[in-house]
């Protein structure tokens, strides 16, 4: 009986596979005989039939399939961040507000950052790269306004370098020459310290120094009405020069301008340079305060100090930017000697100075004797209003016209010009004039109530432009063409309360 040694079952002798699992059984090994003295006896052998079983079937074991047990999985941890990536980005960020003082920082710690957040696998690569480039760039801006303003700075050396051999100036004379000082005149303090009269209209600026406000009055001979006042900051010297051409840029004087108009006459000098800035917040016309908008006033020019007949004389030389007019401040105490030292119409009574006359004057008187202001070219007009005397504007336009004459009332203030353009026009040409200058009026801040109608002036078609200045005073333009073809201006200033004057320019104009 053979043992299956896979399920253990009995199988008979010589059977080659087990009978229950089918497994393949070991073979049976033969015994050896043992030798024997004796003869074998033989024997006939007893066949035996061989007793069939049959083969007991039995289910094949399925093989038991067992689910695999399947692991949690386990989110990958968030990167941590990288702290330089930060810090980077936000000194970047504070650069740009702080003109570059924390870029470079920013610019480091961000490169560091970017560095070992790739080593590190750390987020906060993009604040990195963003830090990098906010910082590069205002860097470089910075090192551009840098070089920029050392080019400048450079220029003002070589020009002041330049103009060196003008160390030798006059500052109270004409034709003696002096040294001048080292130290710049404290010329903020010798402006407010005075009062100042203008030498053309006779208005009246008075600085109140201890709160910085001033009074401007339309003349000097009353205080009691038709001014206006505010606050005042004046510059000099070199901070003048920066405030002119940085801060009021946009009134369109350069450096190069500002350098040329220093160099155009001995007595200027940056030194002397001075800028008044009077912010107007008041105006008062007939006694009652109007409605007006703040505004502000800029007086460019420079502080002079000149000898006339063996007498000192301190003198604003200034122009106002705003209207681009000429303006000449005299120191009150010096007003009467300037005066006297002035051309006056010979026609005019000027037995007594001018002071005095004033002071005696009450209302408006008629000359004795007519004046007849002009000539057969420009036209003429006969002065019937007050005491009038030669007025010049320094404007540089002498070659631009044939024949101009000009005049100012000594009482009101008012100033009238009879002029005609050099050259030869159309007739359409005075309606083109009149549009320009109306525009011209209404797109500067100067003027309001700007009008333009048709009427006539002498005979002649002509095209009259009004308009009104901040502080109150009229301008009445006149154009027309004459039958030689010649351009006519006529223009007259004046305040409300002198209409007479305006009417007198209008009534009687002739051009025979």
């Amino acid at each position: 009986m053979i043992v299956c040694p896979n399920c253990g079952a009995a199988n008979n002798e010589g059977s080659r596979f087990c009978i229950n699992c089918g497994g393949a059984l070991p073979e049976m090994q033969p015994v050896q005989p043992q030798e024997q003295q004796q003869q074998p006896v033989y024997q006939q052998p007893v066949y035996q039939q061989p007793v069939y079983q049959e083969p007991i079937y039995q289910q094949p074991i399925q093989p038991m399939y067992i689910q695999p047990e399947t692991q949690p999985v386990q989110s990958e941890p968030a990167a941590q961040k990288n702290g330089f990536c930060t810090a980077g980005f936000v000194l970047s960020l504070i650069g740009i507000f702080l003109l570059g003082t924390t870029s470079l920082f920013g610019l480091i710690f961000s490169i560091v950052g970017l560095i070992s957040s790739n080593k590190k696998n750390q987020s906060g690569k993009g604040k990195a790269v963003a830090g990098i480039v906010m910082s590069g760039l205002t860097i470089i801006t910075a090192i551009l306004v840098y070089i920029f303003s050392f080019s400048n700075a450079f220029g003002d050396y070589i020009d002041r370098a330049s103009d060196s051999t003008r160390s030798t100036r006059s500052t109270r004379s004409t034709t003696a020459e002096s040294t001048v000082d080292d130290d710049s005149p404290d010329y903020e303090k010798m402006i407010s310290k005075y009062n100042w009269i203008t030498a053309g209209d006779g208005s009246y600026m008075v600085f109140n120094r201890k709160n910085k406000t001033f009074t401007y009055y339309m003349t000097y001979l009353d205080t009691s009405d038709n001014y206006y006042s505010g606050h005042y900051t004046i510059y000099y010297g070199k901070e003048a020069f920066n405030y002119i051409t940085k801060d009021l840029s946009d009134l369109g004087i350069t450096k190069d301008e500002l350098r040329q108009i220093i160099r155009s006459n001995d007595m200027y000098d940056e030194d002397n340079l001075i800028l008044i800035c009077c912010d107007h917040e008041e105006k008062i016309t007939g006694g009652t305060s109007q409605d007006a908008e703040p505004w502000t006033i800029h007086y460019c020019g420079f502080y002079l100090q000149s000898d006339q007949n063996g007498k000192t004389m301190d003198v604003l030389d200034l122009t106002n930017m705003e209207a681009a007019s000429y303006i000449t401040f005299i120191r009150e105490d010096q007003y009467s000697d300037y005066i006297d030292n002035l051309p006056t119409n010979p026609t005019t009574d000027t037995s007594a100075t001018y002071m005095t006359e004033q002071t005696e004057q009450t209302e408006n008187t008629t000359s004795a004797n007519e004046n007849i202001v002009g000539d057969s070219i420009s036209g003429t007009i006969t002065l019937t209003q007050g005491t009038w005397d030669y007025w010049y504007e320094a404007d540089d336009m002498d070659d631009f016209y044939t024949s101009r004459h000009q005049r100012i009332n000594r009482d009101t203030a008012t100033i009238f010009c009879v002029s005609v353009l050099a050259g030869s026009y159309d007739a359409g040409s005075a309606k083109t004039y009149a549009e320009y200058y109306k525009s011209n009026m209404e797109s500067d801040g100067g003027f309001f109530n700007t009008t333009m109608e048709q009427t006539t002036m002498a005979g002649y078609t002509a095209y009259t432009v009004t308009g009104q200045y901040q502080d109150g005073m009229y301008l009445t333009i006149w154009y027309f063409v004459d039958k030689n073809n010649r351009l006519h201006y006529i223009s007259v200033e004046y305040l409300g309360s002198d209409k007479a004057s305006y009417e007198m320019v209008r009534d009687t104009y002739r051009l025979d």
